[in-house]
């Protein structure tokens, strides 16, 4: 059966003819030289704990904060690495302004990067973004209605005839275009087999079509490798 003992204490071994002066004397010699030997194939293994920063003089051990992550403490820094490979192939998006990307994940706002300094993601330029994007209406201007004429009706007055109509024209006619004023020109009168064409009116270029929304960053990491403290 496995030994599932984690410290094992190993008793001094006290002088030949060794005789304590008193009861707190052979105590304090008894604790003094009783040894510690960790169950480990590793041999002794320490480590720091909890929420405060290790006292210099046990930055050689590593650092178990109140949150289960370990630190390990070199280049000045108390680091631990991100499990999000630097410079890889993670995408992500982020709703917010750049500044706020320099801090996001652990990130100090720097503009060089190192393996333990500077931004921890950046923005993909392959992917843009604009703020904000689209409109809720969107009225169309002369250029952009799609090119486009109009039919309309052409009066003709008969010269020398009763009823102005082309019926009772005596030879020679005039048109006036208009567009079917039945108050100048009653609906009788109208003669709908010479309609004319306007003008064209319309640009026929592009408008907007996008309802509104907001962009996001898509963002990738950087090439800074680890959390510092």
């Amino acid at each position: 059966m496995a030994n599932l003992t984690l410290i094992n204490l190993v008793p001094p071994s006290l002088p030949v003819n060794y005789c304590p002066t008193n009861y707190q004397t052979l105590a304090n010699d008894i604790i003094s030289g009783t040894q510690a030997v960790f169950n480990s194939t590793i041999g002794n293994s320490f480590f720091n704990f909890g929420a405060s920063f290790p006292a210099i003089n046990n930055r050689v051990y590593p650092w178990l904060d109140d949150q289960g992550l370990w630190w390990i403490f070199t280049q000045g820094f108390w680091i631990r690495k991100n499990t999000v490979e630097a410079a890889g192939q993670e995408r992500r998006m982020f709703v917010g302004s750049t500044i706020d990307l320099g801090l996001y994940d652990g990130g100090d706002g720097a503009v060089t990067v190192t393996s333990v300094t500077g931004p921890m993601w950046e923005i993909d330029a392959a992917f843009a973004a604009r703020f904000p994007v689209g409109e809720d209406q969107h009225k169309l201007t002369t250029p952009e209605l799609a090119v486009h004429t109009h039919d309309i009706a052409i009066q003709v007055f008969g010269h020398g005839g009763e009823d102005g109509t082309r019926d009772s024209a005596d030879g020679g006619t005039y048109s006036n275009p208009v567009t079917n004023n039945t108050t100048v020109f009653p609906a009788a009168t109208l003669d709908t087999s010479l309609d004319a064409e306007a003008v064209s009116v319309g640009g026929d270029i592009a408008h907007n079509n996008l309802p509104p929304f907001y962009g996001v960053y898509f963002i990738k990491r950087t090439a800074r490798v680890y959390y510092t403290k």
